[in-house]
Order: structure tokens, then C-alpha cells, then sequence
């Protein structure tokens, strides 16, 4: 069941009111075929666009699946009339509301009437919220109904870097905008205390919020495909050809391509060939004779099948790079900065190379080891991260411990659970130490 919606508002503890309740005791392994997920996704699972999408997919893929089988609603904003706008009435109004500009521009009215509607008709098992910034959804969700947070990134570390780059110099766009990233950051610890557990794609995103909440339950794991990884070999074409996979509305991604084609392409040989693909493409970057932007792609073996390396020169951001796990995932040759791999699993290949500035790139694209090495694809052991089929037994334990009918408190009851729906950072904390909240990590 597939529905569309627009986005608008924030708060909520479902979690642990259901954890305190023991309402409506949830379905055993043996019987999840009436599991019942309510899926809110930051991307509409029918726009096949950007890396949380692919991490939607395969979401959707594994609830799907056995022992789940679940019956899956997903409800998606729909980008707004005059985003630009509403973008910015968002970050004019954030001081006044309290609430953060990219929280106040995704909770629009009709995406959180629908929301309730939907908690109105059917009685859910599992909410899963997919994107850290949804997480105001938490308010409207009933008791009885766990909570399950995907974190891609650590919104406000990439909101931190935007505004550094684009505003160099102290001044008061500047510190407007950076006082928004201070309540973005709060917004999200403070959700992350409200759910019962938590997804991330980055274990460095899993270690810096498993250190500022103690309690929360976690799992780390990379963006998973369902398909069979293939292995498409290139077209003869004479030339070196690199291939930056990415949605280019996403500013690391566009910063990434300017850097590249400004500081990195000029200087080398005239027979390598940037190639760009995704959404935003055509967009990026001005006209260049070695530049060729292809837009959005429905089929990736054309990627394959073009490119000697992918290339990842993205140097902000935070969270993983969907693509970049999903070019190692299909076996190709990956040059990517540090920053570009960071989060996902540390594999260690030949034909994953790493590289950070300008003149590291111009020297390795230029000498003869980087023709020698896009000669063949890399091995399906690369592959097995990233692959649903291999990673489900230890998904499948992770979502079963999160199903377990909750544990007679042991703490001492009464004021604390009287407001689950008005959870603050203060009263989480009370929660943990008096045993309200378990504090494990699902592996």
C-alpha cells in the first residue's frame, strides 16, 4: 500500500509509553505475517531518485520478506509549491517557533493530517521513521506502537558545513543560521531519547549519538540492495571515463562535482571524460567539453558499462554515500576523498582507492596505475556488506528483540510516564536510570 502526501509539524515518545503501557502485545517470530508498519519516508518510494531511496527500497524489501511479510504503508512528502520559499519563511520563523527550519518545512499541515488519518484508520505495530528529520511525527503516534528511527546522517553537521562555505565571514546571516543548526542538532537528540530504537547507515553517526544517549538501542548497518550484484563489463571507448552517481540537488554532491571539474579535470589528460548521472545533473556544473551530463539514469548498467571508475570527490556531509555503496556493490573501481567513504564498512581493495586533494587526484588519473586497475570489476566478496540476503538474519534479530512485548518496569512508577507525548531530553534521562529504558545494542 503506496501513499503519496504533502508535508507539516512536532513531538512525541510512543516508544516508551508503549514500552510503560504493555498495550496490545505485538505478534511472535512465528506469526509476523499480520506485522502492520507504517513507513514515513523523506522520499516517495515510487520517485526513483537519490540514495534515500535506495535505502527505502530496500527497507521495504526486507519487511516484505520472510518470517515478516509485513503489510507496509508508506507516506511520503511531495515537494511543495514554491519550496524556495517555503524554505525560507521556514529558517525567518525558527527563532519565534523554537522549531528548526528543515523540521518546520517538512511538518507542513496536510502531510500531518494524513499522518493521523492513517494512525485513525489502521492500528500499527511499528512506525518507522525513515530520516531524523521526520522525527516531529513522533506526537502523533498511539501507544502500543513501537518506534524505529533510520538515521542517514547527522543533519545538523551537514547544515554546519553549508553555512561555513557559503558564508565564510562572521556576520548576521551567519549567525542566524548557525543558531538554527544549534536547534536542529538539540531537535534530533532529543527525538533520537524517544524512539525504541534506532537504524544508522554510518557507524561513525551510531558511536557520537550512542555516546550522548546511553539507553538508545541501535544497529549499525550500510544501505542494502535487494538485487544480485552484477558485474557489467565496460564498452571499449578509448578514453578514461569517470562517474559521479549522485542526486545533485543534495549541496555535498554539487560541491563535490564543482571541485572536480574546477580544480581537477583541466589538468588531466585530454582523453579523460567526466560523466554525471542523477537527478540535478544537467544542472551542476556550467558547459565543459569533457563534462557530459546524462540526468537521471533509469537503467545503471548504462553506468556501468561507461565507466572505468566512479568517483566520489564529495569533501562535506556527513552520514554514508549511498552510491558510493552502491558502486562497490555492483563491483566497480572506486576513487573517492576519505570523506566520500566515510561510514560505510572499511574495505581494503586495490581498486578502492582514496585520495583527498586536487593534486593527489591530477597524479593518480594521470599515471598509468589507474588504467592498469579499472581493467576488471571487484570481487562479489565487496559486495556482501551491501547485500540484503547475506545481512536479513541479522536484520530479522534486530526487529524481533524491537518487537518483544516490553519488560515489567523495574523503577519506580507514576510522574514520569504521566506526559510520554511531551517527552524533553530531562525526563528521557530520568527514564533511563530508573530502568524504564533498556540499554542494548543489537548486533
Amino acid at each position: 500500500m503506496l501513499e503519496g502526501m504533502v508535508s507539516d509539524d512536532m513531538p512525541r515518545s510512543s516508544g516508551l509509553a508503549a514500552r510503560q503501557s504493555g498495550q496490545r502485545p505485538l505478534p511472535s517470530m512465528t506469526s509476523h505475517s499480520g506485522l502492520r508498519v507504517l513507513m514515513l519516508s523523506i522520499v516517495d518510494p515510487e520517485i526513483r531518485r537519490g540514495g534515500a531511496w535506495t535505502v527505502t527500497r530496500g527497507l521495504l524489501e526486507w519487511l516484505r520478506r520472510e518470517p515478516w511479510r509485513a503489510e507496509v504503508t508508506v507516506i511520503a512528502p511531495l515537494e511543495p509549491r514554491w519550496p524556495a520559499v517555503r524554505r525560507a519563511l521556514s529558517v525567518v520563523a525558527a527563532p519565534w517557533t523554537g522549531v528548526p527550519a528543515k523540521v518546520r518545512f517538512l511538518r507542513r499541515r496536510a502531510y500531518r493530517n494524513r499522518i493521523r488519518r492513517a494512525f485513525q484508520r489502521s492500528a500499527f505495530d511499528l512506525l518507522v521513521v525513515n530520516g531524523s528529520d521526520l522525527l516531529w511525527c513522533l506526537d502523533d503516534a498511539p501507544r502500543g506502537c513501537r518506534a524505529l528511527a533510520i538515521v542517514h546522517n547527522r543533519e545538523a553537521r551537514i547544515f554546519g558545513d553549508q553555512i561555513a562555505a557559503t558564508f565564510p565571514r562572521a556576520g548576521p546571516v551567519r549567525r542566524w543560521l548557525l543558531r538554527d543548526c544549534a536547534r536542529l542538532d538539540a531537535f534530533e537528540g532529543d527525538r533520537l531519547r524517544s524512539v525504541d530504537a534506532a537504524l544508522f547507515l554510518s557507524e561513525t553517526e551510531a558511536v557520537e549519538f550512542a555516546d550522548e544517549i546511553p539507553g538508545l538501542e541501535h544497529m549499525v548497518l550500510p544501505p542494502q540492495f535487494p538485487e544480485p550484484p552484477e558485474r557489467v563489463a565496460k564498452s571499449p571507448s578509448g578514453r578514461l571515463d569517470l562517474g559521479f552517481l549522485a542526486n545533485f540537488s543534495w549541496w555535498p554532491n554539487r560541491d563535490g562535482a564543482r571541485w572536480l571539474v574546477r580544480d581537477v579535470l583541466d589538468r588531466l589528460p585530454g582523453d579523460v571524460r567526466l560523466h554525471l548521472f542523477g537527478h540535478g545533473s544537467r544542472e551542476v556544473v556550467p558547459s565543459h567539453p569533457r563534462v557530459v551530463a546524462h540526468g537521471f539514469v533509469d537503467d545503471l548498467r548504462e553506468v556501468w558499462a561507461r565507466c572505468d571508475w566512479m568517483v566520489v570527490p564529495v569533501r562535506y556531509g556527513a552520514g554514508v554515500s549511498v552510491k558510493a555503496a552502491e558502486s562497490l556493490y555492483h563491483g566497480m573501481p572506486l576513487l573517492s576523498t576519505h570523506f566520500g567513504l566515510r561510514g560505510l564498512p572499511a574495505i581494503e581493495h586495490p581498486q578502492i582507492v582514496r585520495r583527498d586533494s586536487a593534486g593527489e587526484w591530477i597524479s593518480f588519473l594521470s599515471g598509468p596505475e589507474s588504467r592498469a586497475l579499472c581493467a576488471s570489476r571487484l570481487p562479489l566478496d565487496v559486495s556482501r556488506p551491501f547485500e540484503l540476503r547475506s545481512n536479513a538474519p541479522r536484520m530479522d534479530r534486530f526487529l524481533t528483540r524491537l518487537l518483544e512485548p516490553p519488560a515489567p518496569r523495574n523503577g519506580p512508577s507514576g510522574g514520569d510516564a504521566a506526559e510520554p507525548d511531551r517527552l524533553g531530553r530531562a525526563q528521557g534521562e530520568r527514564l533511563r536510570k530508573t530502568g524504564a529504558v533498556s540499554a542494548r545494542v543489537l548486533r
